[in-house]
């Protein structure tokens, strides 16, 4: 299900509204751009627990560590269940995209590649057999994949590991038992992400997401969505901080700072622990009902 947002001009009309100013455009406009998405940072900051932010998925451990990043691809869900599972960055394929295998015991048992730039496939290394196929650029195409002759239905869903803002734990088996992933706990350290003293291979995370998004009016990159949860806050917060700067001589602002606090404390009531554990269980109910690798 998609995450329910709210329009850049709503939130806009919104810090306008508690405000009580009518922001003209360019300068002051720009200026509010920075105040709500500074007030976004400060939100998802604020707990590790968002739903839109929680990740589920294989990373690559050394020696007990693993990195925030990794140039991988998880395939999930598939009918051929052994062609589940982390494909690792593994040279090229002929035409020069990237290629990835999936490894059982150190043998190369599938890998996606590229042919004519463009034409993905997930194919059985020995045979050569395709499984799955996709269309897209020079980097693997991400979501629902095609049936192929050689695959069995349904086909996976492809994606790219995202990069790891906050590690909430870890789990070492590879398949899920109803185990409480926090019952292994991941931090961080100088050297990367710290999951076992010795562990080398593939390690299952929960993680929350690393954000880098701008909001805006959905130009030069920016989106033109705001998570409806934040939206509330984000309105408070930058007005507060508006008239903060327009009635800096007087040092009277009429937005309290309960009321700013009272938005962030609403926001907040939904994400927690207990929380996280059940949506993380969700999506393997439903990403993985069909996997058995996890």
């Amino acid at each position: 299900m998609a995450q329910q947002t709210r329009t850049w001009a709503e939130v806009v009309g919104l810090t306008q509204a508690r405000a009580g100013a009518a922001f003209s455009s360019g300068t002051e406009l720009t200026n509010i751009g920075f105040l709500l998405n500074s007030a976004a940072r400060t939100i998802y900051d604020e707990s590790r627990y968002w739903e839109r932010f929680l990740v589920l998925e294989p990373r690559t451990a050394e020696r007990g560590y693993i990195s925030t990043t990794e140039d991988s691809i998880n395939v999930y869900g598939a009918g051929t269940t052994e062609a589940n599972g982390l494909y690792v960055r593994n040279g090229n394929s002929a035409d020069t995209n990237p290629k990835y295998t999936l490894y059982n015991d150190d043998e190369a048992v599938y890998q996606i590649t590229s042919t004519a730039g463009s034409i993905w496939a997930i194919q059985e290394v020995a045979s050569g057999d395709i499984l799955y196929s996709s269309t897209g650029g020079a980097i693997v195409p991400e979501g629902i994949w095609t049936l192929e002759t050689d695959g069995n239905s349904p086909a996976p869903i492809v994606q790219a590991l995202s990069e790891i803002g906050e590690a909430i734990g870890y789990w070492g088996s590879a398949k899920w038992e109803g185990n409480d992933p926090l019952s292994l706990t991941a931090y961080p350290d100088s050297n990367g992400i710290r999951v076992a003293s010795n562990v080398t291979g593939t390690v299952y995370v929960a993680y929350k997401k690393a954000w880098s998004d701008t909001y805006g009016n959905g130009e030069s990159g920016t989106l033109a969505t705001v998570p409806t949860e934040w939206a509330e806050f984000m309105a408070y917060d930058a007005a507060r901080s508006y008239r903060a700067s327009q009635d800096s001589d007087s040092g009277f602002n009429p937005i309290a700072l309960r009321d700013v606090n009272n938005a962030l404390e609403r926001a907040l009531m939904k994400p927690s622990r207990e929380g996280a554990i059940a949506a993380l269980t969700n999506q393997l109910k439903t990403q993985y009902s069909t996997d058995n690798s996890v």
